[in-house]
């Protein structure tokens, strides 16, 4: 997601593979093993730092961060577990931390921002928002312990760092998140086994032919909701609400570049088709009646017992929607996701196909580890965003230990996948903020292999390949590179929550088409300077951007 979006990416996102609720036996076996490790490839092995074993002892440092979509058991103590031990080992501290329902983490972390009580440590993928209070004074500037930190270089290269400076002031306020592993851009998922079932094997090729399957699908199961949708924050739409729109090129919140300019996809004919067609799929029961109000539980259960056809979400996303019998509370079991292959023919409205495919990634995300400027002990806190990147910490998220998550054979690691996937682990994926969610790649296709049938394997890898290979002709998003003023940062909020509360109207057919129109002129008379100042961005950066890969900035 970045802010998931890539949120995520969203988360994200990738395969989860940790430990919760373990006794304290498994909790000393997986942190004895994660230090034989360390002293042999981790450079933040470092004898003089042995952690007190009195825990009264250590300061206590307060953490708040995201859980980044990834759920935590209500029986593991997020301040206590195997996983958080191995950082707060490394560190020597203990830590207090928060970590927001995901439905509530943007409401939570405005207001933490706004109190001014900030904790020794954020994690947040909300950047601009870190940003701009970083260059008033609320973190601190990070670069002297990066340039100091072999541990952390290791994920986060020197190129990486300069991507990460503050868009306005250049400052080095947070570590971010490493990308470069992630699969790329933002693609619809299918149920495979509706397409055999329903289609006879065979994608479509065309919204119209993806409305008639929908409908089919309602027919024979009309209790079913080929369509549903995830509220996240203010958003409105969000993964499956969104599939229409992307095939419209006209993704909810974003923007586009037109004959040199920047347009908010909401004011778009290609949007307003899109949620023409959304109200038409709510009034034929085929979209969700509760889609503007699901949570993330409520989504699901939909996803799965009323049988979604579609989802749009992060390519590194696919892997471990099919590889995890656990991930949504071990609903996904049997669930067989693939990226749909491109549409051969576009709806008619569509100015040009090549705004369907999103732009790639930067090889770090939004997500950030910052320290507050009012903490008492920064080197302490720098220790803990170091225990992030410790190896210690990537062994057990994505591997385990030996004997147990995985054994040695035939002189390499395999899986052992009632172990490595088992529900007590899934939840610690969140703790993987320097790494990356998809740093686990080559675990996740050694689990895959074996989890997956060989037709369902060849599907999901075959589909995400071929989604690979567009990537390579797509453009990096001219936001990676533009500084939001201060004034285009407090009208976001507001700016989402207009957007959302007019499309949701629209297709509950609450309001007309023609007073949707009436919304897009008020929107155009509200929120148009933000377009017009990166429009002004665009042109008078240009060849810098076209320079860096932003392929949109010459559209």
């Amino acid at each position: 997601m970045r802010k998931m979006m890539f949120v995520v990416l969203a988360v994200v996102l990738s395969m989860c593979v940790v430990m919760s609720a373990c006794s304290k036996k498994e909790g000393s076996d997986l942190k004895a093993s994660s230090s034989s490790n360390a002293a042999a490839n981790d450079p933040s092995s470092d004898p003089s730092n042995e952690p007190s074993s009195d825990p009264s002892k250590r300061e206590t440092l307060s953490l708040f961060m995201s859980n980044s979509g990834v759920e935590t058991p209500d029986s593991v103590n997020l301040s206590d577990n195997p996983f958080i031990n191995v950082v707060k080992d490394y560190a020597n501290v203990n830590l207090k931390v928060e970590v927001p329902p995901y439905q509530d983490f943007q409401t939570k972390f405005n207001l933490v921002m706004s109190s001014g009580n900030l904790p020794d440590i954020v994690h947040t993928y909300y950047r601009d928002v870190a940003e701009t209070a970083a260059e008033q004074g609320a973190f601190l500037d990070l670069k002297k312990y990066y340039d100091n930190s072999p541990v952390v270089q290791q994920w986060i290269t020197p190129e990486m760092m300069e991507f990460a400076k503050s868009k306005k002031g250049g400052g080095y306020f947070r570590i971010p998140m490493a990308n470069d592993k992630t699969p790329q851009g933002m693609f619809n998922f299918v149920r495979y086994e509706f397409i055999k079932k329903y289609n006879d094997g065979k994608f479509p090729q065309s919204v119209d032919e993806y409305v008639d399957l929908l409908r089919r699908m309602k027919k024979a199961d009309p209790e079913s909701y080929p369509l549903t949708n995830r509220v996240v924050g203010e958003a409105g739409l969000g993964y499956a609400g969104n599939v229409l729109y992307y095939w419209y090129g006209a993704l909810p919140h974003s923007y586009r570049v037109q004959d040199g300019k920047v347009l908010s996809t909401f004011v778009l004919p290609e949007y307003r088709a899109a949620t023409e067609l959304m109200h038409q799929m709510y009034e034929e029961g085929i979209l969700d009646k509760e889609f503007a109000t699901n949570n993330n539980d409520q989504y699901w259960q939909k996803l799965v017992n009323r049988n979604a056809l579609l989802e749009n979400n992060s390519a590194a996303e696919l892997i471990w929607r099919g590889l995890t019998s656990a991930a949504a509370g071990g609903l996904l079991e049997n669930k067989e996701f693939v990226i749909a292959p491109p549409l051969s023919q576009f709806p008619d409205v569509l100015k040009d196909p090549k705004y369907v495919l999103s732009p790639r990634n930067m090889p770090i995300n939004d997500h950030g580890l910052y320290i507050s400027a009012k903490t008492k002990n920064p080197d302490l806190a720098w220790k803990v965003i170091e225990g992030f990147a410790t190896k210690d910490l990537f062994e057990a998220i994505y591997w385990g230990k030996e004997g147990s998550e995985y054994v040695i054979k035939d002189g390499g690691r395999e899986p052992v996948l009632e172990k490595i996937q088992s529900e007590d682990r899934n939840w610690a994926l969140q703790l993987a903020l320097i790494p990356g969610f998809s740093a686990g790649g080559e675990i996740e296709k050694a689990q895959a292999k074996m989890k997956y049938n060989p037709e369902y394997f060849k599907a999901v890898y075959d589909s995400l390949d071929a989604s690979q290979e567009l990537m390579k002709t797509a453009t990096l998003s001219l936001l990676n590179f533009f500084p939001p003023s201060d004034e285009i940062n407090k009208k976001t909020g507001e700016k989402t929550a207009f957007i959302a509360k007019a499309t949701v109207e629209a297709i509950m057919g609450n309001i007309t088409m023609e007073q949707f129109d009436q919304r897009v002129q008020e929107f155009h008379q509200k929120f148009d300077f933000i377009y017009d100042d990166y429009t002004k961005f665009l042109t008078d950066n240009k060849e810098m951007l076209l320079e860096n890969g932003v392929i949109e900035a010459g559209w």
